[in-house]
């Protein structure tokens, strides 16, 4: 084996995610195809991301959205802030910063708007002074309603 190729995600409205990871997560768009399934790849912090259109699916309870896998991007103590006030302004639910359970790492825990775990992670730099740990289980992300803030209604 020579590394990850990608890490393939599911979306219900694709313009829609590829907004999200590029407007939220600063990620590219590299290539798009429509035939035979809409699909997009993003890079995203050394990371492509293959995102395939799908119809809508049935909403899933705490326990199984906890037992998804969780996409998490290395950011720096100067990405953190910036991101999560991204986050903020468009009303994104997350959980964070946070020191992570065990260790001197901080964490941001969110998800895409169909609900895809996603998180912040850095490792050392940002000033844990004041921040909770993170003791409780893994935050779940859920699926939201979201529009950029840019798009009209």
């Amino acid at each position: 084996m020579q590394g990850l190729s990608h890490i393939g995600l599911k979306s219900t409205n694709l313009a829609r995610s590829e907004r999200f990871y590029t407007g939220m997560l600063g990620g590219e768009a590299v290539q798009r195809r429509e035939m035979p399934d809409r699909r997009v790849w993003i890079q995203v912090s050394g990371v492509r991301l293959e995102i395939a259109e799908l119809p809508a699916w049935g909403r899933l309870d705490e326990e199984q959205r906890r037992a998804l896998p969780m996409i998490s991007f290395l950011v720096t103590p100067d990405e953190v802030d910036p991101i999560v006030a991204r986050l903020v302004t468009a009303g994104v639910p997350h959980d964070g910063p946070k020191l992570k359970a065990t260790g001197n790492g901080v964490g941001v825990y969110f998800g895409d708007p169909d609900g895809n775990p996603l998180a912040l992670s850095c490792n050392e730099g940002y000033v844990r002074e004041g921040l909770e740990r993170n003791t409780t289980r893994i935050w779940a992300a859920a699926p939201y309603d979201w529009t950029p803030v840019s798009e009209p209604v």
